[in-house]
């Protein structure tokens, strides 16, 4: 029997445990080796987002003019401490203006750099902002799906290995605390010359989650459909963390994942 999908985490719950319970759905090496790599990026997506966003607020605090003096913002490092550097408006030879390091999303350290402090870039940071200028660009060349008035939020990843594309995600952003949004994501991929590809869009239409009901309750998973690929992306990572919520995901085949803080893991992998 198909079972609505809405009722998916209500029947997994449910599921006896121990000798009557069904095989674990099997996964193959290739989505394996595709959902680990989701959940790593939808994971450093995530602190990478948050790091930018309390440091935002920090430097405000401490900058109250700084949206007239800085042209953005980058974060590099590991997920468990992440560095968060916003840079000034010489698109030429940007400069640092401000720099924060964390542990996990608390900030350890954060300033304001003045002229006697070093404010060079090092040739690294440049190239992810480059990569960010160029995939901006490449979004705004073409014709996308935009969600929201807000502007965007962005992430950049550094290349995963030498001579890999620098990923930067271009988000819609979370407006309210009740509601998540799931669609207006994109990916570009900059290539080490510098050239930004085509963005990848994760949905082909704008989708927004309720985080609460009309009793101002919180539900115990997200529960969405997902056919552009073969398992859940990083974008479901993300939201997953963002929410604070498992996302239950159903991928073609009628196969569905539970996507959380620990992984990505196959919870009905008949394809029907």
């Amino acid at each position: 029997m198909r079972w609505p999908i809405a009722l998916l985490p209500v029947l997994i719950a449910l599921a006896p445990a121990g000798a009557g319970a069904a095989p674990k759905p099997r996964v193959t090496a290739e989505e394996d080796s595709a959902i680990r790599l989701a959940f790593e990026r939808g994971k450093l997506i995530y602190a990478y987002d948050q790091a930018a966003w309390h440091g935002s607020d920090d430097l405000e605090a401490k900058m109250p003019d700084f949206t007239s003096k800085v042209g953005g913002w980058i974060v590099d490092g590991p997920a468990d401490a992440p560095q968060l550097v916003y840079f000034d408006r010489n698109q030429d030879d940007p400069h640092s203006v401000y720099v924060a390091s964390f542990r996990g999303r608390q900030i350890e350290s954060a300033r304001v750099l003045g002229e006697s402090d070093d404010r060079v870039l090092s040739p690294e940071r440049k190239a992810l902002i480059a990569a960010r200028r160029a995939a901006l660009d490449s979004l705004a060349s073409a014709g996308y799906l935009r969600c929201k008035e807000q502007p965007f939020n962005s992430v950049v990843l550094p290349p995963e290995r030498p001579g890999a594309p620098t990923l930067v995600y271009i988000l819609t952003p979370q407006s309210e605390l009740k509601a998540i949004p799931l669609g207006g994501h994109y990916r570009v991929e900059v290539a080490p010359d510098g050239k930004a590809g085509k963005p990848r869009a994760f949905t082909k239409s704008c989708l927004e989650m309720n985080l609460t009901d009309s009793k101002n309750a919180r539900p115990g998973a997200l529960v969405v459909t997902h056919l552009l690929d073969p398992v859940p992306t990083e974008i479901h990572v993300f939201s997953a963390f963002a929410a604070g919520l498992p996302v239950f995901v159903g991928t073609r085949g009628g196969r569905v994942w539970e996507v959380d803080g620990a992984g990505i893991t196959l919870v009905d992998g008949k394809r029907r």
